[in-house]
């Protein structure tokens, strides 16, 4: 999972290799649990175009995300810059599954 997480992030204009993930939590898992989604923050410097920012510097951005782990097809990744796309994501993805509450979830 950490290694797709990194994938993603490179994937959309961050240093994946480098980014510091944080706070990975399960947060919902559907029975038997083939289906589980985790919540995550990460920092991660940005992929700067040349003449962007003066040589030596850069720049570093707070990132919220969710994977959504299917170990029968597949592993979703998805990145927000703010927490609440990240909630309403997890809203439709977690329909039907069961979810933790309380200060551990998504607030």
């Amino acid at each position: 999972m950490e290694q797709a997480i990194r994938k993603h992030l490179d994937q959309h204009g961050v240093y994946g290799r480098t980014a510091r993930l944080e706070n990975v939590r399960l947060v919902a898992v559907q029975r038997p649990g083939w289906l589980q989604i985790y919540r995550f923050e990460a920092t991660a410097r940005v992929v700067q175009e040349e003449g962007d920012v003066p040589s030596g510097q850069f720049e570093e951005r707070f990132l919220y995300g969710l994977v959504r782990d299917d170990g029968r097809a597949s592993i979703q990744v998805a990145i927000f810059l703010t927490p609440e796309p990240r909630v309403e994501l997890f809203q439709q993805w977690s329909e039907g599954l069961i979810c933790l509450r309380g200060s551990q979830g998504l607030r």
